[in-house]
Order: structure tokens, then C-alpha cells, then sequence
């Protein structure tokens, strides 16, 4: 259908006498297409509140594999939000290995960073440590039946000090993909 199309183009631009197509140049998407909205509350280390995604610039890109994976696949979101009242950004990362479809993941499961563009700071749910008797950060990441919303309830561990549950995350997360 398509090709039909383009050949009629091409028809309707030589009987005008027009050989060429002046094409100007294509805005960028701000951020990808969908509901981003997000109403996430973080407490710890970095208290704040995320309730919108960030515009795409440079390499701070917003992806969702949302409705395109399939079980067996893994699963991602990761975004750009401001978190705190210095208006700076953190980049969200929630990657979910083996996707079995909607329903609940545990932190054996998934796996959930907070960090900053830069790398200076970092938060991440960590597996448990049996030699030094710490259970894992507990995390339960819910994906509902769209596969690009859903709730999250997790602790992460701060990536410098090592401190275990230095960050909370809670609320509803969106995504298109």
C-alpha cells in the first residue's frame, strides 16, 4: 500500500513538472509519544517527588520497550526527571530481565537504578549478600496488562556508601513504547 502510494507521488510530481521534493527539515520529538506522567514519591538520600519526564536533548533519551517485548525478553523503562528543588535531573532505569507479562516482580527480578546524568551519584536495589548477612533490597515492581503502567515499591542501596535502603521509591509509573 504504501509503495502504491509513493508511486502516485511520484506521478502527481512529474505531471506538475516537478523532478525534485523540497523537503524541509523534521522537528525533533521532545520526548517520545504517550503518557509519561508519572507520580513517584522518593524518600532517603534524595527526597522529591517525580511527576513528569524530561524533554529528550543530546544523549539523555527517553525509551520504553512497553508493548514490544515479549515474555522471555527483557523489559525497560528508563527516563529523565526532575527530582529536587535545584531543578537538576536524575536519569530512572528499571530493567525487568526475564519478562513473564503483567503481574508482580520481585528485586530477584528486577532491576531498579536512580542516578545522576553524570554518574556522581547513584542509587541501585542490590541482591542479597549472604557472606555479610544483608537480604536483598526489597523491591515490588507491578507491570499491569498494557505493559507500560503500573506501581513501584523500592529500596535502593547507595552506590558510594553502600548504605542498604538509602532510597525509597513509591507510587504509579507510565510509559509508551
Amino acid at each position: 500500500m504504501l509503495r502504491l502510494a509513493g508511486i502516485v507521488a511520484l506521478f502527481v510530481l512529474a505531471a506538475c513538472g516537478q523532478t525534485t521534493v523540497n523537503a524541509g527539515p523534521s522537528p525533533s520529538p521532545v520526548i517520545a509519544a504517550g503518557n509519561w506522567n508519572q507520580n513517584l514519591t522518593l524518600s532517603g538520600d534524595l527526597p522529591g517527588q517525580i511527576t513528569t519526564v524530561v524533554p529528550d536533548q543530546g544523549t539523555q533519551q527517553t525509551f520504553c520497550s512497553g508493548a514490544k517485548v515479549r515474555n522471555g525478553e527483557t523489559w525497560s523503562d528508563s527516563f529523565y526527571a526532575a527530582i529536587d528543588t535545584s531543578g537538576s535531573q536524575w536519569q530512572l532505569n528499571i530493567i525487568v530481565e526475564n519478562f513473564r507479562g503483567p503481574g508482580t516482580y520481585s528485586s530477584r527480578d528486577v532491576k531498579i537504578s536512580l542516578q545522576a546524568p553524570d554518574s556522581s551519584k547513584a542509587w541501585l536495589n542490590q541482591d542479597a549478600d549472604t557472606a555479610n548477612h544483608l537480604a536483598a533490597d526489597k523491591v515490588t515492581f507491578v507491570i499491569d496488562r498494557t505493559f507500560q503502567s503500573g506501581t513501584i515499591d523500592a529500596f535502593l542501596t547507595n552506590a558510594s556508601s553502600g548504605k542498604r535502603g538509602a532510597e525509597h521509591i513509591t507510587g504509579t509509573w507510565n510509559c509508551r513504547g
